[in-house]
């Protein structure tokens, strides 16, 4: 199973790939820099004095050292026969050409020393107050463990609490109640639920925060900047209000100055902590971490959870976003999550707790700098008044400002008012199905590169999935498969397993640079019987500008969803694609559902009804590719790729005829 996941030897990715022997080169050529300064000063030094000699040799009397003499100085100033002059002009013009040269260097060098200098990282990456606070809320639930008696209020007495009304607090009561009952109903097993649309995605977040009584456990790849980001920070500067733990932890790789902002003002809540994992040095001028720190930083975090009171976690392949809570003009991501309870919610939280506390996870304090505007916004003795401070600042939500989309809150509202999450879990109406769960995640260790590769999660799904005998689904937004993973598929669709795949169409996708590690493989796979179907986009027409990483400027819907089933027993749902960036560069996390109702409807759910929002890649006679669709229930086939002019052919077959598919 393994090599259908795709993961290129390791030792390929560090030393022969083309990334890691330029880093190699670099470091040796700013080594050799450095020793060779010393010979670059003294070779001036040298020539200075070279100079010097020969004009008094010459009894040429001058009023400036030789390095400030000019061409027209030298000429006009001298009295000498023209042989000298003419001896000195060509030494001037020499000297000040090679000293300029050298400058250059010298300044290039002591540039790119300064640079690493200032890239370094604090020293100390957990604040005291971040701290205390993980051990306050930790220590509440090791109390809870030790209690006999049924205490349903829930209240910590560890962290700043106000008092809510009654009828709030009974009705939060419940569902903890609720959520307690179902899982002592289904010892050794967890539930799961589906969260199908974005809308759902959104309102259960914002429900399960506004109901949450204990903590919050937040880790996100991406954050957004927009009003669904700034929504939940609302929702859960609130939640801290009401006295429950906030510790929100973010890969660093997609913030901006902006957000920083955000989460600093965010994380002056005495009941909130912030940390960002594997960040950058540079906070203003990011694009210089690429040059100062290539090698750490491209690798990521790209694990997304949501756990609440630590009975209750959202986990799968969205982010947080308009564009991923499917509220966004421009761009929409299909994709899943799954809302679990039971068992499984404590393996998350460990994981949780492992990426929190490591020492590559700074507090937003130690990282951004406070201003006395940013402090002055929010700290205050009146905690009200910190609140108002810290929700005015949020420029996208309110509709009387110039940053928000009216029509987008709108649709936020709506959904939240259309939603029965809560209701339904307070009398058990939610459909959970009750199954063996487990829950993978790759160790933190790996943004290190400190583990073995054998310990990645994607070996985890080997050992844990077997060998399909049957059927295999996959669904990748980001299907990068490989030399390797293309022979294991073909072989077992050779032993009769069927293997459906679906993935973005190049006009779908968001990152058209992973289409080039996919597209060069549809022939062999098609040939060998795997069916291959690739998800429309909704735009007729996109202008085609910075195509090659960003794909759309117009409205479109892209595959962002990640799970994949195995015969008629498993299914796995995560933030892992199968790519050689998740198996071998990235953090990722995941759960395998043992359930057959739910791997049957998986595999069925990838066949021609999917002909409407995607495209069945086949091979005609000639054996040459063909995209079929349906269009107003009329079977339309195109011999050509969809939405795909020339240069963007000729930039795709370049990119797969390099060696990058690691880096995908």
């Amino acid at each position: 199973m393994s090599d259908i996941l795709v993961i290129p030897p390791t030792e390929d990715i560090e030393s022969n790939s083309a990334s890691a022997s330029y880093l190699q080169r670099a470091r040796r050529g700013l080594s050799n820099l450095l020793l060779s300064t010393n010979a670059i000063k003294t070779k001036i030094i040298s020539t200075n004095a070279i100079s010097a000699k020969d004009i008094d040799t010459n009894n040429i009397e001058v009023n400036t050292p030789p390095t400030e003499i000019t061409d027209t100085e030298a000429i006009n100033s001298l009295s000498v026969n023209n042989d000298i002059i003419k001896t000195m002009h060509d030494k001037a013009v020499s000297f000040h050409s090679n000293h300029g040269i050298t400058t250059k260097l010298i300044a290039s060098g002591f540039l790119a020393i300064f640079l690493s200098a200032c890239s370094t990282l604090p020293k100390t990456p957990h604040v005291a107050k971040s701290i205390q606070l993980t051990e306050a809320i930790n220590r509440h639930y090791a109390n809870k463990k030790t209690q006999t008696s049924s205490d349903t209020t829930h209240s910590s007495k560890n962290v700043d609490s106000s008092t809510s009304p009654q009828s709030e607090s009974q009705r939060k009561a419940q569902l903890a109640q609720a959520v307690s009952q179902q899982s002592s109903l289904h010892p050794n097993l967890s539930g799961y639920h589906p969260i199908v649309t974005g809308a759902n995605a959104f309102a259960a977040r914002s429900v399960l925060t506004d109901m949450a009584t204990e903590s919050i456990d937040v880790q996100y790849y991406i954050w957004h900047n927009d009003q669904a980001g700034q929504l939940l920070l609302k929702q859960l500067w609130q939640a801290a209000d009401r006295g429950v733990v906030v510790r929100l932890l973010l890969d660093d790789f997609n913030n901006n100055a902006a957000l920083d902002k955000h989460l600093l003002r965010f994380a002056s809540h005495p009941n909130i902590a912030v940390r960002l994992i594997n960040p950058m040095s540079f906070r203003k001028f990011q694009t210089l971490n690429y040059f100062t720190d290539l090698r750490r930083i491209n690798h990521r975090m790209h694990n997304k959870s949501m756990t609440f009171d630590r009975h209750l976690s959202i986990v799968g392949g969205r982010n947080v976003g308009d564009e991923y809570l499917s509220n966004d003009k421009n761009s929409q991501f299909a994709d899943l999550d799954v809302l679990l309870i039971g068992d499984v919610v404590q393996d998350i939280n460990n994981s949780f707790e492992q990426y929190w506390r490591s020492p590559i996870s700074y507090d937003i304090e130690t990282l951004v700098k406070k201003n006395n505007t940013q402090s002055g916004a929010v700290l205050s003795k009146n905690s009200k008044s910190n609140t108002e401070n810290f929700i005015a600042s949020l420029d996208k939500i309110h509709p009387d400002t110039s940053g928000a989309n009216i029509d987008g809150l709108k649709v936020y509202n709506q959904a939240l008012k259309n939603s029965t999450i809560d209701n339904d879990l307070i009398h058990q109406q939610i459909p959970f199905r009750w199954a063996p769960i487990t829950f993978l995640s790759d160790d933190v260790e790996k943004l290190l590169k400190n583990t073995h590769p054998q310990a990645h999660l994607v070996f985890q799904l080997r050992d844990l999935l077997g060998t399909p005998t049957k059927n295999l689904s996959i669904v990748s937004s980001y299907f990068v498969p490989t030399k390797d993973g293309v022979n294991t598929l073909i072989k077992l669709a050779h032993q009769g397993v069927k293997v459906r795949i679906l993935t973005n169409s190049f006009n779908a996708t968001d990152v058209s640079a992973v289409h080039a590690g996919y597209a060069q493989w549809r022939i062999p796979l098609l040939q060998a019987g795997i069916e291959i179907y690739e998800l429309k986009a909704t735009a007729s027409k996109e202008d085609r500008e910075n195509k090659l990483w960003r794909a759309r400027s117009q409205s479109s819907t892209s595959l962002h969803a990640k799970a994949f089933a195995v015969d008629d027993h498993s299914v796995f749902i995560g933030s892992y694609n199968v790519d050689p960036r998740s198996a071998n560069i990235n953090t990722e996390m995941g759960v395998v559902i043992e359930d057959a109702e739910l791997a049957h409807k998986l595999h069925v759910a990838i066949t021609d009804d999917l002909l409407y929002q995607a495209y069945k890649v086949v091979l005609t006679d000639q054996g040459r590719l063909q995209w079929q669709t349906l269009e107003n229930r009329q079977l339309v086939k195109f011999d050509k790729e969809p939405d795909i002019d020339l240069i963007d052919s000729l930039w795709i077959n370049l990119m797969s005829s390099m060696p990058i598919d690691w880096l995908l």
